[in-house]
């Protein structure tokens, strides 16, 4: 929170300590805009919560103020009484400016002066009249710019010239009409004006003139043409937050070489013990709060992910693992920090993500919590987005963008029996085999049997079994079975990695997600 700069002057007598009867500008208290973030340069003041002449005890809150990251509460440290808003909401401030001044409780507030540092900004805004009435007199300039400019030209003499000046005891250059470009004094002109030559004509000054001209400028206090149909909008403000992630996120863009790597993860497991944590123990952990454990987990060990881009091409290998998690507010996303999230538990990080978050939407992150991290995880699941890329939040070098979980099928596995060969599956199905062979008439059955298996693999008809005996029946079972596998259901996540190649090769990348999809498929392994 804020501090405020006490100026009060005290004196002591017998130990009980009082205010002094000096001016009263010397017995107030100066509030200023505070720095809360090292990119902030200015705040905007969203809402005073007390009034001129409200009471202010110790740890009330005073105002709220939009960070370029977001908004926070500037409480009083000390009691008094709130003398004078120098600055109404909506407002925006430079760092350190004066927002406000208090005064002690049965101080004459009508007294308080305003400090002429804080007054200054006002003196500087000049109203629009005035300063039409300057843009009104370019005329009266141009009459006199031969003057002014031979006025300035003394410091542009050739050495001629020079001579010529101080030979003749001409110490005004200013009395020398000037006829050269832009008003400088040349020769002639000076042996002109001592009547050696014949003067020059002096050149016409020239008026600027615009580059367009409208052909009919409307007059004064004219309305403004209706816009087009369709062109229709409305101009809105942009937060001092917004301002910033749009500085922040073109400079990554335009500063960081992004590559990008991809790879789906099945989470059926992490899903199973999802249900039974929360049926057995009632505790209730998201897919992201996985996600964020298991990222840890493989910063770990993948090290050569753990690291950022520092000035002067040097390289930074990070020892703490502190994750970004992105969080959308009214005013735009935030990425509170999990610290230590590789020793956290899980139900850990499932605490600490809920409580940020709800913070983050309140707009009471203290600077420390969104400060830093050395990764990020984005996720867009819970907005039905399947896949995407993310823009890595400098200074990292890396950032998890996570999609959405959708079902996919395969074939489940087929798993060999012990009492029939390959061999024999192979000479089943080209004819050959002798348990279903017959020497009355050979050659017809095996030409049956090839049109029966034709029409069975094009889905036509059944295959046919030929014999009732129980080595043939069991024969004919398994070809079915290893031929029409059962499908298996699955839930995949598909993650994309952005990466600075500056620092992070896509081999690291790759070696990366291998662990993330391990610690994700066996998520027992992140509980241990």
């Amino acid at each position: 929170m804020l501090s405020l700069s006490k100026t009060l002057a005290m004196r002591s007598v017998a130990g009980v300590k009082y205010f002094h009867a000096a001016a009263i500008q010397h017995a107030t208290t100066t509030l200023t805009m505070p720095a809360l973030s090292p990119t902030m340069t200015e705040g905007t003041i969203t809402a005073w919560k007390k009034k001129e002449g409200d009471v202010v005890a110790a740890g009330d809150v005073l105002l709220e103020i939009e960070t370029d990251k977001a908004g926070m509460d500037v409480e009083a440290v000390e009691d008094g009484v709130l003398a004078k808003i120098l600055h109404p909401d909506g407002s925006k401030v430079a760092v350190n400016d004066i927002i406000a001044l208090l005064a002690e409780e049965g101080d004459d507030l009508s007294k308080v002066e305003v400090p002429k540092s804080a007054a200054a900004p006002k003196a500087e805004a000049a109203p629009a009249k005035e300063e039409k009435k300057e843009a009104a007199a370019p005329k009266q300039e141009t009459q006199h710019t031969p003057q002014t400019a031979s006025t300035s030209s003394s410091n542009l003499l050739s050495p001629a010239v020079a001579h010529l000046l101080l030979q003749n005891h001409i110490t005004d250059v200013t009395k020398v009409p000037a006829t050269g470009p832009k008003g400088r004094v040349l020769k002639g002109d000076v042996l002109a004006f001592l009547g050696k030559i014949k003067a020059r004509p002096a050149p016409e000054p020239t008026i600027p003139q615009p580059k367009t001209l409208s052909p009919a400028a409307p007059a004064k206090g004219a309305a403004a043409p209706a816009p087009a149909p369709g062109a229709a909008f409305t101009d809105a403000p942009t937060s001092n937050m917004r301002k910033v992630i749009a500085s922040r996120l073109s400079e990554s863009k335009t500063t960081i070489p992004h590559s990008y790597v991809t790879r789906d993860i099945v989470i059926d497991n992490m899903m199973k013990l999802r249900r039974a944590l929360a049926d057995e123990f009632e505790v209730k952990v998201s897919v992201n709060d996985f996600i964020i454990k298991a990222a840890s987990l493989a910063l770990r060990d993948v090290p050569e992910s753990n690291v950022q881009f520092a000035s002067g091409d040097n390289t930074k290998q990070l020892k703490n693992i502190d994750i970004s998690v992105a969080v959308a507010t009214p005013t735009g996303l935030i990425t509170p920090i999990i610290k230590g999230a590789d020793g956290r538990g899980i139900q850990s990080v499932s605490l600490a993500m809920r409580e940020l978050a709800d913070k983050a939407k309140k707009n009471k992150l203290k600077p420390e919590e969104y400060q830093g991290g050395s990764f990020s995880v984005s996720n867009l699941g819970m907005f039905g987005v399947s896949n995407f890329t993310a823009i890595i939040n400098l200074p990292q070098s890396s950032i998890l963008a996570v999609g959405g979980a959708r079902t996919v099928l395969k074939p489940s596995a087929v798993e060999e029996t012990d009492f029939v060969a390959d061999s024999e599956i192979f000479d089943y199905l080209g004819g050959q085999s002798k348990k279903i062979s017959s020497s009355s008439s050979p050659q017809k059955k095996t030409s049956n049997d090839d049109l029966d298996l034709i029409d069975f693999l094009g889905g036509n008809k059944p295959l046919k079994k030929k014999s009732t005996s129980s080595s043939e029946s069991a024969l004919g079972d398994e070809v079915l079975r290893r031929l029409r596998p059962t499908l298996e259901q699955s839930q995949v996540v598909s993650v994309t990695l952005s990466i600075d190649e500056r620092v992070v090769d896509t081999e690291v990348a790759g070696r990366f997600l291998g662990r993330l999809s391990y610690y994700v498929e066996n998520p027992e392994t992140m509980i241990l």
